[in-house]
C-alpha cells in the first residue's frame, strides 16, 4: 500500500500540517484571529490530502471540492484580515512617526532645558534649551556624566534628595538651585528631576528640566532690598505717628475736658435761661392778674373792656416765653402748639361756645425765634380776637381757621372767618382800633405785609421774612 501512495500529496499533507501548526503559534503570540483563517484552511486542505492518500472512494468528488472550496475561501479571507492588518499597522506607524515628531519637536523648542540621562549617569539626549542654559553645546553635553552638570557638593543641602532620586528610591524632586556655566558665571535654576520606570519599577532613564530664574531670583534679592528698606522707613514713620498719636491723645484729652466743661456751662446757662423765661412768664402772669383785678374794679364798660384786651396781648406775650422754658430747644418756638394755647385761652377769655363756633389750626410745625415768634403772636391774638369779638352774630355759628406755612424764606400765615366779613366802605388801613394800628405797627416791625381779602367772610394774609433760625420741625 505504502508503494501506491502518492509522495506529493504526501508532502503536501505534511506541509498542511506544518502550516495549521504556524497558525496556531502566530495566533498565540499576536492574539489576533488572522493565522487562524489560513489554520483552518490548511486544516480542511490536510483532510482533502488525507482523503487522497486513503484513496477512499465514497468521499471522492463533490465532498473533496467543498472542502478545497472551504480552504481557498479561508485563505482568501485570511488575505483580506491580513492586508487590513498590515494597513492598520501602516497607519500606527505613521502616527506613531508624527507623534514622534511632534514629541521631538516640544522637546527641541521648549523654553525650559530638558536633559535624559540612563541609570549610568550618562547623559543620552538634551535639547538646545539646555545647552544653551549651561553656556555649551550639544555635542560636548553627550555623555557627559550628570554630576558634572549638578556637581556632588556636600554644601548642596538637595544632593542627598537628587541621589536618592538617582537610585530609585524618589520618583522625583523638586527645587532650586545653584549651577556655574562653562564660562563660570554662577546662575539659578529650578530643577526637576523624575524617574522612567520599567514593568519591574526599576529606573529605566531620568529626565532633568532646568528653568534659569537668575533674573527672577535677582529681582527677589532686590525685592527683599527694598522690602527692608521700606521696613526700615515703616518703623521709622511708626516712631514719629506714635510721637503724634501721643500729641494727639494729649490734646484730645484737653479737648474732651474742654468740651466737658464748655458742656457744664452750657448746660447752666440754659437752666439759667429757662429760669428766666419762667421769671418772665411769671412776672407777666402778675401783670395779667393786676389788669383783672383793676378791670373788676372799675364800673366804665370801655375802660374794663379795654383792660381785658390788655390782658389778652400780655397773655399771648407770656406764653411765648412758657414755651420756651417747657422747650428742649431755647432758640425756637414750636408756633403751631403756641397758637393752640393762644386760641384756647382767647375762646375762654370772650366765653365762646365751642359747639357754635369752631377753630382748626394747621401751622405745619412750622419753628421761628423769640424774634419773630412774639410780634407775630400779637398779631394772631388781635386778629383771633377780632374774629371771635365781630365775626359772628349772637346765637350764630361759623368757623375760624389759621393755617401757616414756610414757603422759602417767608412764613406765610391765613387767618380766616365764614362770618359776616368786614364793609366793603371800611377802611381798616386807617381805622381808629388800637388792635388793627398794632397789627400794621408790629408788621412793619417784621419787615412782612398783610392783605384783606373779602372774597368769603374775612381772611388775612401775612408774609413774615423768616431772618432768624427758624424752620419746619
Amino acid at each position: 500500500m505504502l508503494e501506491s501512495i502518492d509522495p506529493t500529496i504526501l508532502v503536501n499533507l505534511l506541509l498542511s500540517l506544518t502550516i495549521v501548526a504556524v497558525s496556531i503559534w502566530g495566533y498565540i503570540r499576536i492574539g489576533r484571529p488572522t493565522p487562524l483563517y489560513f489554520g483552518i484552511a490548511y486544516v480542511l486542505f490536510a483532510l482533502s490530502h488525507l482523503v487522497l492518500l486513503t484513496d477512499y472512494q465514497p468521499m471522492a468528488g463533490i465532498p473533496l471540492i467543498i472542502m478545497r472550496t472551504g480552504g481557498y475561501l479561508l485563505v482568501a479571507i485570511g488575505l483580506f484580515a491580513l492586508i487590513r492588518d498590515i494597513l492598520e499597522r501602516q497607519r500606527a506607524e505613521k502616527a506613531l512617526r508624527e507623534s514622534e515628531e511632534r514629541l521631538c519637536a516640544t522637546f527641541e523648542q521648549a523654553a525650559v532645558g530638558i536633559v535624559e540621562f540612563l541609570p549610568d549617569e550618562r547623559i543620552c539626549r538634551c535639547n538646545h534649551r539646555f545647552a544653551e542654559i549651561l553656556g555649551c553645546t550639544e555635542d560636548k553635553l553627550l555623555s557627559t556624566h550628570i554630576l558634572e552638570i549638578v556637581p556632588p557638593d556636600d554644601s548642596l543641602w538637595h544632593l542627598d534628595a537628587i541621589t536618592r532620586v538617582l537610585s530609585g528610591d524618589y520618583d522625583e524632586y523638586c527645587a532650586t538651585i545653584p549651577l556655574i556655566r562653562k564660562d563660570g558665571v554662577a546662575i539659578w535654576c529650578q530643577a526637576f528631576l523624575s524617574s522612567v520606570r520599567n514593568t519591574n519599577k526599576k529606573p529605566k532613564y531620568f529626565i532633568l528640566v532646568l528653568e534659569d530664574i537668575t533674573a527672577r531670583k535677582l529681582a527677589e534679592e532686590e525685592l527683599a532690598g527694598l522690602n527692608v528698606g521700606l521696613e526700615n522707613r515703616v518703623r521709622e514713620r511708626t516712631s514719629e505717628l506714635e510721637v503724634v498719636n501721643s500729641a494727639l491723645l494729649t490734646e484730645n484729652c484737653q479737648r474732651s475736658l474742654a468740651e466737658e466743661q464748655l458742656k457744664t456751662s452750657l448746660h447752666e446757662k440754659e437752666v439759667l435761661l429757662k429760669e428766666i423765661h419762667h421769671r418772665v412768664k411769671n412776672n407777666l402772669q402778675i401783670i395779667i392778674s393786676l389788669l383783672y383785678l383793676q378791670a373788676s374794679k372799675t364800673d366804665n364798660p370801655g375802660f374794663s373792656e379795654a383792660l381785658m384786651e390788655s390782658q389778652t396781648r400780655v397773655r399771648s406775650m407770656a406764653l411765648i416765653h412758657e414755651k420756651l422754658y417747657q422747650s428742649g430747644n431755647l432758640s425756637a418756638i414750636d408756633f403751631e402748639g403756641y397758637l393752640n394755647n393762644l386760641v384756647t385761652n382767647l375762646m375762654v377769655s370772650y366765653g365762646v361756645d365751642r359747639s357754635r363756633v369752631r377753630v382748626s389750626i394747621a401751622a405745619g410745625n412750622i419753628l421761628m425765634t423769640i424774634n419773630t415768634a412774639i410780634p407775630l403772636g400779637l398779631i394772631m391774638n388781635e386778629l383771633v380776637s377780632n374774629a371771635l369779638k365781630y365775626a359772628f352774630p349772637p346765637g350764630g355759628s361759623g368757623e375760624v381757621s389759621i393755617y401757616g406755612s414756610r414757603e422759602s424764606e417767608t412764613f406765610l400765615f391765613r387767618v380766616q372767618d365764614t362770618g359776616r366779613g368786614i364793609p366793603e366802605n371800611f377802611d381798616w388801613r386807617h381805622a381808629d382800633s388800637l388792635g388793627l394800628s398794632l397789627v400794621q405797627m408790629l408788621i412793619r416791625q417784621l419787615k412782612g405785609t398783610i392783605e384783606l381779602s373779602r372774597d368769603a367772610g374775612t381772611e388775612f394774609i401775612i408774609r413774615v421774612p423768616d431772618r432768624g433760625t427758624g424752620g419746619q420741625a
